[in-house]
């Protein structure tokens, strides 16, 4: 069996790329010696060498960027769909998508440092350029942010599959900032609630949930993980190689290094009803146990606010027929007999017209002028626990996101193995001995 070996300025494409195109490899060793060609222009590269002609757009600050600004908006959503918005998380909020901001400017700043301290693997094991081990086209150059970077001739191929990583990674980041604001927003509403439910212990059963939610997270795609790499191109050396240079790790990449946690590691803790109608391990109306999330009781909360909004819309276009009506008078207004017979008969929910009933809890015409801030203020009530229900339910989906995007980032690492593996007929006229 034989490989071409490498020579400086053959295309590289990287598993962490943000970019459809790709970059070139070059010589970063301070001897140099061997050349391919007679002008000694392209330098044949060694495991010494360990750089691009131009950064990639890393998707591990994009990620990052992505997640704190979605984080940040998602803490200050949170706040204001609280009856009394906390300042203080607001000002959280704002101070992560300032971290966000950060990020964006690191975005194409990630290559040199961490390809340098990054690792050629499958190198030759017996020749050396310059006293060091000779790469050929089987080699893979793992970098320290965490991408694995191929050679591969062909600009087409290389084109082509450097395309594919970038749809892989774009929906992966995507997915990823989804997970992040509903995380912000939801961790503020559970918190909130967990507290109004059950003081301190209530937050306490938040914090240990969204501990529980990052550890079913982490757990969870290693799995998947695992059983994507067990069942994945298995007739592609190149991918065996690859899962061999770059294994699967139970333990999440923050572990070794806080600095790159992003908050879409936090999982989504909003899906933990707390609310004082269900809350840990709560009971139903039915006596059952709930112990995440109540489904049937979240659809019939969407509809009650729904219904409650509509009627107050419809409720205030009835006034708006007798505005400027003198009350005294309103016994006489037709429009207004109909609208007292109308709350009188129930189409309209208690809190829409509670201020216009006297002493005996009875509505009558010469009230209905009272009744307009009250469809106001349950006007804004109701649309922020339609928000609130949103966030809940968003959270419940988004829960689904990382396992997603477990799935984009493993269809990266396939798109460089089937890469290296239909560039296999290409090369230069050197060849190494790998038998």
């Amino acid at each position: 069996m034989s490989a071409s070996y490498i020579p400086k300025n053959v295309n590289a494409i990287c598993t962490f790329s943000k970019d459809s195109s790709p970059r070139m490899f070059i010589d970063t060793r301070p001897q140099i010696s061997v050349f391919y060609n007679k002008n000694q222009e392209r330098t044949l590269l060694t495991i010494a060498d360990r750089n691009v002609n131009a950064e990639f757009p890393c998707k591990s600050p994009k990620n990052a960027m992505w997640s704190f600004l979605a984080f940040g908006a998602g803490l200050i959503v949170g706040a204001l769909l609280l009856s009394n918005p906390v300042g203080w998380v607001i000002a959280a909020g704002i101070g992560l998508m300032a971290v966000g901001a950060y990020y964006a400017t690191q975005v194409n700043h990630k290559c040199t440092g961490a390809l340098g301290k990054g690792n050629w693997k499958v190198e030759h094991l017996s020749v050396r350029f310059n006293q060091e081990r000779a790469i050929t086209h089987n080699s893979m150059l793992v970098c320290d942010a965490g991408g694995v970077l191929s050679p591969i001739f062909s600009s087409v191929v290389a084109n082509k599959y450097a395309q594919k990583i970038e749809a892989n990674n774009a929906s992966e980041t995507t997915l990823n900032t989804i997970a992040s604001f509903f995380g912000g927003a939801g961790a503020v509403l559970a918190i909130a609630e967990g507290a109004a439910a059950a003081g301190t212990w209530g937050v306490t059963k938040i914090f240990m949930w969204m501990g529980g939610t990052m550890a079913v997270v982490s757990a969870g795609t290693y799995e998947e993980k695992e059983l994507i790499r067990s069942n994945s191109l298995k007739d592609n050396q190149h991918y065996q190689d690859l899962n061999k240079a770059d294994p699967n790790d139970i333990m999440p990449g923050y572990t070794k290094d806080p600095a790159t946690m992003t908050p879409g590691d936090l999982g989504s803790p909003d899906i933990l009803e707390v609310d004082g109608k269900t809350g840990w391990f709560a009971k139903d109306a039915e006596g059952k146990t709930i112990v995440v999330f109540n489904g049937k009781q979240y659809i019939q909360d969407i509809k009650g606010n729904y219904t409650e909004l509509k009627q107050g819309t419809q409720l205030a276009g009835d006034l708006k027929k007798i505005e400027g009506v003198d009350p005294r008078e309103m016994y006489k207004n037709e429009d207004a007999k109909a609208i007292v017979k109308n709350i009188r008969e129930g189409k309209y929910s208690e809190n829409l017209i509670k201020s216009s009933k006297d002493g005996n809890q009875v509505v009558r015409p010469r009230d209905l002028n009272k009744v307009l801030p009250d469809i106001n203020t349950v006007k804004i009530q109701n649309m922020k626990s339609l928000g609130k229900l949103g966030v809940k339910g968003g959270g419940l989906v988004a829960f689904l996101f990382p396992f997603i995007a477990t799935g984009y980032s493993e269809a990266a690492r396939m798109d460089l193995a089937n890469a290296m593996a239909e560039d296999m007929g290409n090369g230069i006229s050197i060849y190494a001995d790998l038998a």
